[in-house]
């Protein structure tokens, strides 16, 4: 193989690297951020704080709650209750997907 050829390679292996590179923290902004931030279906709205506070805009109905979340489940503990709700949930680019209690899967769009 001469200089050139080797050249060439090497350079459109470095270029796919960084391509990689790129697209694998592009994907990770995203999901860095986890459930915090607000996120809309219709007129739904989910608001979820850092400090694990938050609240359900249901039509203009709010109710307040706690939340742990483990990256796959969240458990929501909504004021007044004391059996909080247990929800799966992904998270795919800006979309926050949820399970509902009959399987469903709802898309929640973060705002």
């Amino acid at each position: 193989m001469n200089k050139k050829k080797v050249i060439v390679i090497i350079g459109i292996v470095l270029v796919i690297v960084v391509a990689v590179v790129i697209l694998l923290n592009r994907g990770s902004k995203s999901e860095e951020k986890g459930l915090v931030g607000k996120w809309a279906y219709s007129s739904f709205v989910y608001t979820f704080n850092e400090d694990k506070t938050g609240m359900y805009d249901s039509l203009g109905n709010v109710m307040n709650f706690t939340y742990e979340a483990d990256g796959s489940k969240v458990s929501i503990l909504y004021e007044g209750n004391t059996a909080p709700l247990e929800l799966n949930y992904r998270i795919e680019e800006n979309k926050l997907i949820i399970t509902d209690s009959f399987g469903a899967d709802v898309e929640y769009i973060r705002k």
